[in-house]
């Protein structure tokens, strides 16, 4: 957490004024080479969410431009989404805080990215400078990026798309390929071309397909509980006491519920105490599997219930129905891209005030709380039993 608190505040505050005085050096008017793209780079160093969002548009260019190799500078952060992509043909691990202990480090990064020669260089990155600097010191022909208020990172670039506040996320990451020619500037878009996926093989469902049996859940409706929101996303979360009272409520309603709790092993503080709170139809999976292996799960599950997170995502890929618990997250800009995805927004005055990064409207949001467990538990009835909503007209 500190580690990226000094980041974030190197990346604006050194980041902004060394972006614009390169850019003055380095600018030139560039042709896109259209004729001949056979390498391109694509930057995008958080997170796993945004990866997930990333999916579509790296189909999209390997399908538009097949003789063409995606290279991807990604992180620690969301290189376990990144490197289960078949679109992407080369994965660069950037380790950021490196360069914060030590700059020669990015004196090497740099001199070994410079080995290959970029035709297109895509920089997917909302609002961070350490993209735009990567992308200066790269050869390239020509680069693509966003325009972001107050975040000067687009003046690196030859071709700029306006990053929109409202627009779905993954339609945002789209749009980076108007300068390509490959999707249309305007008009309606193919649904189906924007669905997500998840790359599953079958040894990950053969191990979910175990799973069901060993823990006797052939008969059973099972339901996710996700609660925690990773390091940084505490303002995310949905209380504890929450998912508790859900988990009874449903448990009282249907005998044949069982709650399988998924997270990371940093999330088990929230993971651990829940699955004690819901002794004998809980099954506790923090920290246990490979997220591939918890997709394999949540693909056989009913129903996935979480707040804004990478899982949220994940769910939406492997077509589970998702209910996603958004304070100061926007539904619209980030939640789960599935036409059977049901999103609570939180009803507190100034929800949604997130925007980029972590960079909440409040020091201590409380949106989150003003979600009750009777709203989650009216949506998990309704995805359950949709015949006892329907409006009866005589």
């Amino acid at each position: 957490m500190r580690r990226r608190k000094i980041f974030r505040f190197f990346d604006r505050y050194l980041g902004i004024p060394l972006v614009i005085f390169l850019a003055l050096f380095t600018r030139r008017k560039r042709r896109l080479p259209i004729e001949d793209i056979q390498n391109i780079l694509f930057i995008k160093l958080a997170a796993i969410g945004d990866a997930i969002l990333l999916i579509p548009t790296l189909r999209k260019i390997k399908n538009s431009l097949p003789s063409a190799k995606i290279t991807f500078i990604c992180s620690d952060i969301n290189r376990s989404v990144i490197e289960k992509i078949p679109f992407v043909d080369n994965i660069i691990n950037c380790h950021v805080y490196d360069f914060l202990k030590n700059p020669v480090n990015f004196y090497r990064f740099i001199k070994e990215l410079r080995r290959i020669k970029y035709e297109v260089v895509i920089d997917a990155g909302q609002w961070e400078r350490i993209n735009s600097l990567i992308t200066i010191f790269t050869r390239r022909d020509y680069s693509i990026g966003f325009r972001t208020k107050g975040q000067w990172k687009h003046i690196v670039n030859d071709s700029v798309i306006e990053h929109s506040r409202t627009k779905h996320e993954l339609e945002n990451f789209m749009d980076l390929l108007i300068p390509l020619g490959i999707v249309p500037i305007s008009g309606m878009r193919d649904y189906d071309e924007l669905q997500l996926e998840f790359f599953l093989k079958p040894e990950h469902r053969d191990f979910r397909d175990r799973f069901w049996v060993e823990n006797n859940l052939l008969d059973k409706t099972v339901i996710c509980f996700h609660p925690g929101c990773g390091e940084n996303g505490k303002p995310r979360e949905w209380a504890l006491e929450n998912y508790v009272t859900l988990g009874k409520r449903l448990r009282e309603f249907n005998k044949n519920i069982i709650i399988l709790i998924t997270g990371t092993n940093y999330e088990r503080y929230l993971c651990d105490p829940l699955n004690d709170a819901l002794p004998e139809f809980s099954i506790n999976t923090a920290g246990k599997y490979t997220l591939e292996q918890t997709a394999a799960l949540i693909e056989r599950a009913q129903l996935m219930v979480c707040s804004n997170t990478g899982i949220l995502h994940v769910s939406a890929c492997v077509g589970t129905r998702t209910i996603g618990l958004h304070g100061p997250t926007n539904r619209a800009k980030w939640g789960a891209y599935n036409k059977n995805a049901v999103a609570i927004q939180s009803d507190k005055f100034c929800s949604p005030c997130l925007y980029l990064g972590h960079d909440y409207g409040c020091n201590k949001p409380t949106c989150m709380n003003h979600i009750s467990a009777d709203d989650v538990y009216i949506a998990v009835r309704k995805v359950l039993q949709p015949e006892m909503f329907l409006n009866v007209v005589n």
